[in-house]
């Protein structure tokens, strides 16, 4: 499923950051890849699919007018869903709204009812399967600093081991 947004590497795994024309989707992205040296994945679209039992952010050319884009496969870490205001924070969102804003994201058909429910299924499953967090931020660097500590912070309470930032899945 195609999903507008743009996306970095961290720590190994695509990260991609989504919300409405004009939210700051390539803004963050650049902050990461300034400040902290992570690579690009993509500029504007994605591809998450399955592969051997984990959701994954296939590579591919198209790429808006960022001309950003990588061809390799990278396990999806989560999706952060930007939103504007004066602080930085980052707010809950609960099952049903992670589903709903993960597909309001998704560049797919729903001219059918079938379409429509795959779509719905396959939001569920990613959902289900990854973090989904909402950032409401600033086009400062602090919201970078506090998004990445809350990925952090989920990396821990999973177990993941600490890896340098720039770190790729290679």
């Amino acid at each position: 499923y195609a999903v507008h947004s743009a996306s970095i590497l961290y720590k190994g795994k695509a990260w991609l950051f989504s919300g409405h024309s004009g939210m700051g989707k390539s803004t963050h992205t650049a902050m990461w890849h300034e400040q902290l040296g992570v690579p690009y994945l993509n500029g504007d679209l994605n591809l998450i699919g399955r592969k051997d039992g984990k959701m994954v952010v296939c590579g591919i050319p198209w790429c808006g007018t960022s001309e950003i884009y990588t061809t390799e496969d990278y396990e999806l870490g989560g999706i952060v869903l930007l939103g504007r205001d004066t602080k930085d924070h980052v707010e809950p969102l609960t099952m049903y709204e992670k589903i709903m804003r993960v597909m309001q994201r998704m560049i797919s058909p729903v001219w059918k009812e079938e379409l429509l429910e795959k779509n719905l299924q396959s939001a569920k499953e990613i959902a289900k399967e990854v973090p989904v967090l909402h950032l409401f931020c600033t086009k400062e660097i602090s919201a970078v600093e506090t998004v990445k500590k809350e990925i952090d912070q989920l990396g821990e309470a999973n177990g993941v081991n600490s890896m340098n930032s720039t770190d790729s899945a290679r």
